[in-house]
């Protein structure tokens, strides 16, 4: 199912967001509601982020645009064989291309497909080349006319070229601040969602929402005192918890698994980083109890197959303390710490 959208997607080409929303009520409205509970569980929102941090499109909601990437294979940080995963555009076409020649090939590759899907939704499927040298893979993209990006790992160079916390506070110019008389909700740091609460918080930072009630488009603004400035959404709240010394990432490492709350994803680059260590869905589920600042039975992501020199690169470019968990999954998949 989650394939037709791609493929649909793919065949477009740039797409608008309203464009977006028609095919993605059509592959997925069937069976499925908007809101699975009351923290803002939205199946759509929880699609688009994973479709852009898996590298096969690029939302951008100011322009209200999607932007297909470019079909290419990116080096996966994995050790033996190099594995490169299939990233951007794809088209049946493309797919059947890439078997053959995989056939022709077998003696010196694999081709995995991996089918991928959370509990509420699924998702396209994996696709990946293990090959006994990097001259394989690029031998089968040069065929297929895909990029290629071999030199290093695709983790490793997005959560690099991302800018920072510290390079964006540096940027943020505050003014006066005037209340916009527009509906508004703020971000509660302990329960790490948006409220519509209207007693202040007792902390210095206020990370406001405010919804234009003509265009129902959201505007995020730090509040510092009586000075505010304008941010996004997803730095945003890192820069609230970080200010309050709040930790919300979670490391396993003797497992490898990451744990980020669904209420507070990755910025845009650093989740693709994330995603692409192994390029598959990250697990959805919920903490059982409170691990580090993460409130019990709250949903989070879990990512596998992240190396720590990853993790720490990622928490640090958030101004985020590493939180090391010895935390483990139960029958039900809830986790414990």
């Amino acid at each position: 199912m989650s394939e037709d959208l791609i493929f649909a997607m793919s065949a477009l080409g740039n797409i608008t967001i309203d464009e977006f929303n028609s095919l993605f009520r059509m592959v997925y409205a069937p069976g499925i509601s908007d809101k699975r509970d009351s923290i803002d569980f939205d199946i759509r929102r929880q699609v688009v982020r994973l479709l852009d941090s898996l590298g096969y499109c690029e939302f951008d909601f100011d322009a209200r645009r999607v932007y297909m990437c470019e079909p290419a294979l990116v080096l996966l940080p994995a050790f033996g064989l190099p594995k490169a995963v299939l990233v951007g555009a794809r088209t049946p076409l493309l797919i059947k291309k890439i078997k053959e020649i995989a056939k022709t090939h077998k003696d010196k590759m694999m081709l995995h497909f991996i089918p991928q899907s959370t509990a509420d939704f699924s998702m396209p499927t994996l696709i990946y080349i293990e090959a006994i040298d990097k001259d394989v893979i690029k031998e089968v993209a040069a065929k297929c006319g895909l990029s290629i990006d071999l030199d290093k790992p695709a983790a490793w160079t997005l959560a690099n070229f991302s800018g920072s916390l510290n390079d964006l506070k540096k940027s943020i110019q505050f003014a006066p601040f005037v209340e916009m008389n527009w509906k508004r909700r703020i971000f509660n740091i302990d329960k790490l969602v948006f409220s519509s609460q209207e007693a202040a918080p007792d902390h210095s930072l206020l990370l406001i929402e405010y919804k234009n009630p003509i265009s129902q488009q959201s505007r995020h603004v730090l509040l510092a005192n009586d000075s505010a400035a304008e941010v996004d959404r997803d730095w945003g709240r890192y820069i609230v918890l970080s200010n309050s010394q709040k930790q919300v990432i979670i490391y396993n490492e003797k497992i490898q698994k990451l744990i980020i709350p669904i209420t507070v994803p990755l910025p845009c680059i650093l989740a693709r980083a994330v995603a692409l260590c192994t390029g598959l869905v990250p697990k959805i589920t919920t903490v059982s109890t409170k691990i580090g600042d993460i409130p019990p039975n709250h949903p989070v992501y879990v990512y596998s197959g992240v190396a720590r020199i990853i993790a720490e690169l990622i928490s640090n470019k958030l101004e985020q303390k590493l939180y090391n968990s010895s935390f483990e999954y139960d029958e039900k998949e809830v986790l414990y710490d």
